[in-house]
């Protein structure tokens, strides 16, 4: 899958999760890494980005350690690689 031109958000989040490996993550983390003065002003993007990858099939979404459909994204979701 090439993400590669997707936006920086979608790279980072990719990047995140092949340093994290099978540890899940919040999306926050990634705005914070690469956003830390302003994140809060990149969340929807950030949640795009999710979205992009997870359709694509290249993460999976957790919720309390269970894996769960985009449709369901709700709480503290976590990102992990797929």
């Amino acid at each position: 899958m090439n993400y590669l031109d997707k936006g920086i958000l979608v790279l980072a989040t990719m990047e995140m999760a092949k340093r994290k490996k099978e540890i899940a993550f919040s999306p926050i983390d990634v705005v914070k890494w690469i956003y830390p003065n302003d994140w809060e002003s990149f969340l929807e993007d950030e949640n795009e980005a999710v979205a992009w990858l997870y359709e694509n099939g290249c993460i999976t979404l957790e919720n309390e350690g269970k894996v769960i459909d985009i449709m369901t994204v709700g709480g503290p979701n976590k990102i992990k690689l797929y």
